[in-house]
């Protein structure tokens, strides 16, 4: 039976839309929970978050959804008040909450239940305690007065003296035999090892001055008889008993983390006024508004174009009248203001990265527990903006970069540990802007990507010859890892190893005018760069004439044009190319791409535009050079669809229809046909990645 909300539609739409805000914050935060501790500022924005999701449920009449969030309230109140602290496991039941949350909040796009369990997970939520799991090293609650006022005391707090084997913690039941239970705890210690140093000393558990918990440095030779002495004492709870190298360890660990928490709260602290004043001055805006103005201003610019191009025609027709003047002093006056209004449209569609960026903290988490390897994910340039539809494509390439880095790249901790690695990798997303793209680096530091590997690999799956291998250099075989089917995981698991992933990140950039490039030295890290346009709306092109149509370029892939006697082209393997400052550079006649009528080839001179996708470059041979123009991008249709070499198209101001030409298929279109060539001639297949050219 299709559910029913006491809300219409538009209220439905702006509640799922801040709710996902919501829960999208709420796994960033939750990562931060985890690693950096339980700090009140975090918890106070991670519990702010789940009121306000209870609060809009109930508004619309989901009473499931706000029975949940009511129940991770719950839990997450005990958290603030210090009943808790943070562990693995909780962390792991939270996430879980919010994966529910965002079940039932499918309910309310699709109108059909789900049939979750809420009141079962509810139910373990609020019934969660504190012996369900042992609390992560430094991720404690936040502190809580015993009785008596006294500072609550930590494992990580006492010096270790001289001579120390073990380090204790234990901690006593409230009631007016405190002292005495502490007193003859250590008195216990003493029959099996010598209490070298205690907190508080016995001179104040004496003097009635103790806390709930106490510590303590022995010389043990016999840590299972102290132990079990000390669990013989009645009212006293042992939480901690380790030998020196593990408590020292932990008690590094608690410092980072409190360093990193409080560096966290410092931030906060900060961010929280500027937060407050964007959402005062923003508004929600329908998106396909947005793309429907864009292309409103995409027909202003034709039409800006054309005026342009039809007062110059007037002028040469009639020469410098007075209305012709002031026609061109009009259009150059609503270029300027189209410009503007141009500007303002496309900025109006910029988003920072860090809207995708944001879901990574968790994807990381998840991953990096399941295969028990420890991660630091680093993210810098989250405001860098973008426009959104470049944002909505990247999301699913930089997962398949994570995944690879952690799968693949990142060792485990013993591994890291016997050639000299800290336990914990880092990996690195960052995003900043150059020239006119935006480049996402996706760097670990973990074993890197050995080249020998790749090519033996190859060679086992009948990619390549031994021989075509062998002469691969080591950039181009690391450059195997992007062809289809290729994998070096030693078996398949549910994170890698059937060979697709990195085919398709290069696919998808190379499909929204960008490229990837990967560099990488063995035993120290990989990073991988994704170059990607700014818009996918509007480009700058360089226009070329071939035959009787008109083509455009787009300019990011656009290196140099040339002009080149006849005389200097040669034939190597069937292919026309040149030389260019000592490199080859491969020819390629875009009539003949196209199967379009060129001008006669009795010139002494060809017309050569190179273009380069990451390390291929290709001269594509034009009848003429039309000069460079910013266009509208339009999509072909669904009546013609996908055109081999072709991407999209666009008005020009006169009219003309120009084709624009998707450079990177077309470059990956001409190595698959040097390929199916030099295999049908018998020669290895691979040989057509080896030649090196400009």
């Amino acid at each position: 039976m299709p559910l029913q909300f006491d809300a219409t539609p538009e209220e439905l739409q702006v509640f799922l839309a801040e709710t996902d805000e919501l829960l999208q914050g709420l796994d960033e935060q939750l990562v931060r929970l985890e690693r950096a501790g339980a700090s009140p500022a975090l918890l106070q924005e991670v519990f702010r978050a789940a009121h306000t999701i209870k609060g809009g449920a109930a508004a619309i009449g989901h009473t499931r959804m706000a029975t949940l969030t009511h129940a991770l309230e719950t839990l997450l109140d005990r958290l603030r008040r210090g009943e808790l602290g943070v562990s693995a496991a909780l962390v792991d039941r939270l996430f879980e909450a919010l994966d529910a949350l965002r079940v039932l909040a499918e309910e309310i796009r699709t109108g059909e239940p789900s049939g979750l369990e809420v009141a079962v997970l509810a139910q373990t939520l609020e019934q969660w305690t504190a012996d369900e799991a042992e609390p992560l090293a430094g991720a404690t609650a936040p502190p809580v007065d015993p009785p008596g006022g006294a500072e609550r005391v930590r494992a990580t707090e006492l010096p270790m003296p001289q001579g120390a084997t073990h380090h204790v913690l234990f901690e006593l039941e409230e009631s007016p035999w405190a002292a005495v239970r502490a007193l003859q705890a250590l008195l216990a210690l003493d029959g099996v090892a010598e209490v070298l140093v205690s907190h508080p000393s016995r001179a104040d558990i004496e003097r009635q001055q103790v806390d709930r918990r106490v510590e303590a440095w022995l010389a043990c030779p016999q840590p299972a008889a102290a132990e079990a002495a000390l669990r013989g004492v009645p009212e006293v709870h042992v939480l901690r008993f380790q030998d020196a190298e593990t408590a020292l360890a932990a008690a590094e660990e608690a410092r980072g983390a409190r360093d990193r928490r409080r560096a966290a709260e410092a931030t906060e602290e900060r961010s929280a006024p500027a937060r407050a004043g964007r959402g005062s001055t923003t508004v929600r805006i329908d998106v396909e508004r947005l793309d429907h103005l864009l292309n409103l201003v995409g027909e202003l610019v034709i039409d800006r174009t054309r005026l342009a191009e039809l007062g110059r025609a007037l002028r040469e027709q009639v020469g410098d009248h007075r209305l012709v003047t002031e026609l061109a002093e009009t259009t150059q006056h609503l270029g300027r203001v189209t410009d503007e209004l141009q500007a303002e449209v496309m900025k109006s569609r910029m988003l920072p990265v860090g809207t995708v960026f944001s879901r990574f903290p968790r994807v990381v988490r998840d991953l990096a527990s399941r295969q028990g390897k420890q991660v630091d994910l680093v993210i810098t340039g989250q405001e860098t903006e973008l426009d959104r539809s470049v944002i909505e494509e990247i999301g699913d390439p930089l997962v398949h970069l994570l995944r690879n880095a952690i799968d693949h790249g990142v060792e485990p901790p013993d591994e890291r540990r016997a050639v000299g690695k800290p336990p914990t990798a880092t990996v690195r997303l960052a995003a900043e802007h150059v020239e006119n793209s935006i480049v996402i680096t996706v760097e670990d530091d973990g074993r890197g990507i050995d080249p020998q590997r790749v090519r033996a690999r190859a060679v086992e799956r009948g990619m390549l010859s031994a021989e075509a291998a062998a002469r691969l250099s080591d950039s181009e075989a690391v450059d195997l890892i992007f062809a289809p089917g290729f994998s070096t995981a030693a078996a398949v698991t549910d994170v890698s190893g059937r060979g697709v992933g990195m085919d398709i990140v290069r696919a998808n950039v190379e499909r929204l005018g960008g490229s990837v490039e990967v560099h990488t030295r063995p035993g120290q890290g990989t990073r991988f760069q994704l170059r990607l346009p700014l818009t996918l709306a509007i480009v700058q092109t360089l226009l070329v004439r071939v035959g009787g149509g008109v083509y455009a370029l787009p300019l990011s892939s656009v290196t140099e044009t040339l002009r080149v006697p006849v005389h200097e082209v040669q034939r190597a393997q069937r292919q026309e190319a040149i030389l260019l400052r000592g490199m080859v550079l491969p020819l390629v006649r875009l009539a003949t791409v196209f199967g379009c009528a060129s001008e006669p080839s009795s010139r002494e001179h060809l017309l050569v535009v190179a273009v380069r996708v990451a390390e291929r470059q290709v001269g594509l041979v034009v009848d003429a050079l039309l000069g460079e123009q910013e266009v509208v991008i339009k999509a072909l249709g669904e009546l013609i669809g996908d055109v081999p070499g072709i991407s999209s198209a666009a008005i020009l101001g006169d009219g003309t229809v120009a084709l624009i030409v998707d450079v990177p298929n077309l470059l990956q279109a001409l190595v698959l046909e040097r390929v199916d060539r030099r295999a049908a001639r018998g020669q290895p297949a691979a040989g057509a990645a080896a030649p090196r050219v400009a």
